[in-house]
C-alpha cells in the first residue's frame, strides 16, 4: 500500500510540473463590463507573443487577426491587444497590491469596420521574462473607452480586465502586430 501511494505522489508532482512548466501561449483574459448591459468579453486570440522593452520589462501583443490582415488586408472584424509590463514587482522594494499599477493595457476593438480604443492599466503578477516567454495573472485591471470612430458603439466601459495570459517570444511576430496596431489607430 506504501508502495501505491508513493507511485500515485510521483506521477502526481510529474503532472504539476508538466503543468507548471507548460510553455504554449494561451490565454484566459477576458473583459468585464459594469455598464448597464455587464457585457463579458474574452480575449480570445490565437496569437499570443511577446517581446523586449525598451525602458520596461517587456510587451504582450495578442491578435485573433491572420497575417494577412495583419500585413495590410482589410481589417473589418478582430481586435489587437498589448500588454506593457513597467516593472516586476519585489517584496520590500514595490507595491504588492492589486491597487497598484505595474502593467498598462492598450486594447483595439474593430467590428463592422468601425474601431474602439480602450486603455488602462493593473496589477499583475509576472512569470519569466521576454527572452524566454512571459506569463501574467492579472488581477482587475480597469480600462474604458479612449478613442473610438463615429460609429463604434461601446459595450465595455467602465470595465475591468481579468486572467492569465501566457506568451511566446517571438519579435518578428510582435513587430507584425504593432505596425498593424499602428495602422489601425491612424484610420
Amino acid at each position: 500500500m506504501l508502495n501505491l501511494f508513493f507511485v500515485f505522489f510521483v506521477v502526481l508532482l510529474a503532472g504539476c510540473s508538466q503543468i507548471a512548466n507548460n510553455t504554449d501561449p494561451m490565454t484566459s483574459l477576458k473583459v468585464e463590463s459594469y455598464g448597464i448591459d455587464q457585457v463579458i468579453f474574452p480575449i480570445d486570440c490565437s496569437t499570443v507573443v511577446c517581446s523586449k522593452g525598451f525602458a520596461n520589462e517587456g510587451f504582450i501583443w495578442m491578435t485573433d487577426l491572420s497575417d494577412e490582415a495583419l500585413r495590410g488586408g482589410t481589417i473589418s472584424n478582430g481586435q489587437i491587444v498589448q500588454l506593457q509590463l513597467l516593472w516586476l514587482p519585489e517584496a520590500g522594494k514595490t507595491p504588492l497590491a492589486e491597487t497598484s499599477t505595474n502593467f498598462v493595457i492598450e486594447h483595439i476593438i474593430v467590428s463592422d469596420d468601425e474601431v474602439g480604443i480602450y486603455g488602462g492599466g493593473g496589477f499583475c503578477w509576472p512569470q519569466g521574462n521576454a527572452s524566454t516567454g512571459l506569463t501574467l495573472d492579472i488581477e482587475d485591471a480597469t480600462v474604458a473607452i479612449q478613442e473610438q470612430s463615429d460609429r463604434f458603439i461601446d459595450l465595455l466601459t467602465p470595465a475591468t480586465v481579468t486572467g492569465i495570459v501566457r506568451s511566446k517570444p517571438d519579435i518578428n511576430k510582435s513587430r507584425l502586430i504593432e505596425a498593424a496596431a499602428q495602422r489601425i489607430k491612424n484610420q
